[in-house]
């Protein structure tokens, strides 16, 4: 892939930050169809997408929108307080880490970026971060093994390097791709028509209209699911490349880089780095799955801008103290962990409502743990459907089933539509809405009557 350079990214992120905004939105209007429809069926029957798509847009695509744009705007900036609390990272100023943030500072400067916050993970791997961007929004991150291991020099490449990823607007769009992911999975683990328990199915047996709408409810959710982890890993791999560039430009020192680049391919894997693998500074390659060119790659790149700027004798700063000099190293490259959360227990699933009222913190872990579980499991080979592979034969059963239970004896589809199309939900719905559910001739004139009249 050629490398342009940071003005056509820039111009680029900008233009993908937009058009995720514009992919969550419809997504979510989507979605929301499904969430809301069983509750507007019982409340304003006459106005759902199924009897009535124009009044349901009228009367509810503009709320729903609003909402979108609430719920994105607070998962947008608070991404960064996001990754702070899942890495457990600890917020520090130049009093408690003096040679950290000093060299930070100065590098931000150097690029014209307003300072953000500055973090330390306490994991002896060695890799960094950026999210936000702002002083109140923003945060460098780096572990404890990246200070510990760097001389002055190398530190300063790599976080010229992490500044640059705000500079370029990278932070931007990993927050609008993290707000678009986050929503979709919690539409869908809210989502009460898609299919994921066997027991569900015993629901069509009754309404049969019920199965299309769960059916194409799961497309939905899954579609969401799969655009916004496809617009993940379209974040452009040439971001490392050009935030390269932009750290050889302001510190004038590439052999540094590269030097950082050699001591920190393939050892940067820490606790919970899976989950912002595309925000580190070492992360897996493209062919490994991930979002980063290889390290050789970026050395090649590195050196083939700075031509003669490389001097691999020119010697270099070092103010750590001896312990930290001496601090344990991780020598053998890892991959990133693959320790993915797990999914709450039932029994926990069923306190979530109280929870919500008596332990609001407690619901707040339970629910990110639900809804991390689902983001992250990409191995459970859901199909169109949105359901896993012990669910797929059942549900075919069940298709068939109704199909033939339900199917006119004179195979007129007119007939058939009307117990399982969209239609007889919303029969049902008024049904319900006058008092009664009886249907056939029950009097000479061909009407049920209404309860109690």
């Amino acid at each position: 892939m050629a490398v342009h350079g940071y003005i056509t990214h820039a111009a680029y992120n900008r233009r993908l930050t937009r058009l995720m905004f514009a992919a969550y939105m419809v997504a979510f209007q989507l979605i929301s169809v499904f969430v809301l429809t069983w509750f507007i069926l019982m409340f304003d029957h006459e106005n759902t997408v199924l009897s009535n798509p124009l009044g349901y847009a009228l009367r509810y695509a503009l709320p729903v929108a609003i909402a979108t744009s609430l719920l994105f705007w607070s998962l947008y900036r608070g991404h960064a307080e996001s990754v702070t609390k899942s890495l457990d990272v600890t917020l520090v100023d130049k009093r408690e880490e003096p040679r950290f943030v000093g060299i930070a500072e100065n590098q931000c400067t150097a690029l014209g970026v307003r300072c953000p916050r500055f973090g330390v993970i306490e994991a002896a791997e060695p890799n960094a971060l950026t999210v936000g961007e702002g002083p109140n929004h923003g945060l460098i991150a780096v572990t404890r093994g990246l200070l510990d291991q760097l001389d002055d020099d190398e530190l300063a490449g790599v976080l010229a390097h992490e500044a640059s990823h705000i500079r370029q607007g990278d932070t931007k769009v990993m927050a609008a791709n993290h707000a678009l992911m986050r929503t979709a999975v919690l539409l869908q683990t809210h989502n009460i028509l898609r299919i994921e328990d066997w027991r569900q199915l015993i629901i069509p047996l009754v309404i049969p209209a019920m199965l299309p709408l769960m059916l194409v409810s799961g497309m939905v959710t899954i579609a969401a699911l799969r655009i916004a982890r496809y617009a993940r890993r379209g974040v452009k791999l040439a971001r490392d490349h050009i935030a390269d560039g932009e750290a050889v430009r302001v510190t004038q020192f590439p052999e540094a880089l590269v030097s950082a680049l050699q001591k920190l391919s393939g050892r940067g894997s820490f606790a919970g780095s899976d989950q912002v693998e595309a925000m580190l500074f070492d992360g897996q390659t493209d062919h490994e799955g991930g979002s980063h060119p290889s390290a050789a790659d970026r050395a090649i790149s590195i050196g083939e801008l700075a031509g003669d700027m490389m001097l691999e004798t020119r010697s270099r700063r070092d103010t750590r103290t001896k312990e930290q000099a001496t601090a344990r190293k991780v020598s053998a490259p890892r991959p990133m962990r693959a320790e993915r959360p797990k999914r709450i227990t039932e029994e926990e699933r069923k306190k979530l409502l109280l929870l919500f009222f008596t332990d609001r913190e407690r619901f707040r872990k339970l629910q990110k743990q639900d809804v991390d579980a689902c983001e992250w499991r990409e191995d459970d080979k859901r199909n169109i459907f949105g359901l896993t592979p012990n669910l797929a034969i059942p549900t075919a059963a069940m298709s068939v089933f109704v199909l033939t239970l339900y199917w006119p004896a004179d195979g007129d589809l007119t007939k058939f539509a009307q117990k399982v199309g969209p239609a007889a939900l919303v029969d049902l719905a008024d049904k319900m809405s006058v008092g009664t559910v009886c249907t056939g001739p029950s009097y000479p004139d061909g009407k049920c009557r209404v309860a109690g009249k």
